[in-house]
């Protein structure tokens, strides 16, 4: 993610990269690699705050959760995303979403509210985790056909991680109900 954000920003004067997540432990080591990387990211702060940052020319490259495109008091999402189709955010400058783990949270109601609320932005999914067959449909559907993939083998090969090795155990367990009184 990091090569890719600063290969765009560098050679697109008005691309702006947003990296979304699903969890806030992954929004924030998303913001601590890039960071690390001597990339300035900005983290936003709530919903209000990443549609403000959204319509302004800077940051050029900011981190949110996927939760905050959603909206409370919606009483009809479908009727919400439709309006939002007709009246898309007013993001500065080209836009290319970057999704973390998009094979979880990617095929539902935020995700929807998110590519109506920016209907011109690109959006890449990334994901580290082998998709099982019910999520590889979703995910294919979402976001189209891979860009490049990376296997667990070839990074085996190129000593880049360990193989995984399982050793099945067979460990005795006994379950008791808890004493009353406690």
């Amino acid at each position: 993610m990091v090569l890719l954000a600063q290969w765009i920003l560098a050679n697109n004067p008005y691309a702006r990269v947003a990296l979304i997540t699903d969890r806030d432990e992954l929004d924030t080591q998303i913001q601590q690699v890039f960071t690390s990387a001597n990339e300035q990211i900005y983290r936003a702060k709530s919903g209000r705050d990443l549609l403000a940052k959204l319509s302004q020319p800077n940051p050029r490259l900011l981190c949110s959760l996927v939760h905050k495109f959603g909206k409370r008091d919606v009483d009809d999402v479908e009727t919400y995303i439709a309006s939002l189709k007709t009246q898309a955010l007013p993001v500065h400058g080209e836009l290319f979403v970057f999704v973390d783990e998009c094979h979880r949270t990617q095929s539902g109601t935020l995700h929807r509210i998110m590519k109506a609320s920016m209907p011109n932005a690109v959006f890449i999914g990334f994901t580290g985790t082998p998709l099982l067959k019910k999520d590889r449909k979703n995910t294919m559907d979402v976001f189209g056909r891979y860009i490049h993939r990376y296997q667990f083998a070839e990074a085996v090969e190129d000593q880049i991680v360990l193989d995984l090795i399982y050793e099945a155990r067979d460990v005795e367990q006994h379950l008791q109900a808890e004493p009353k009184g406690r």
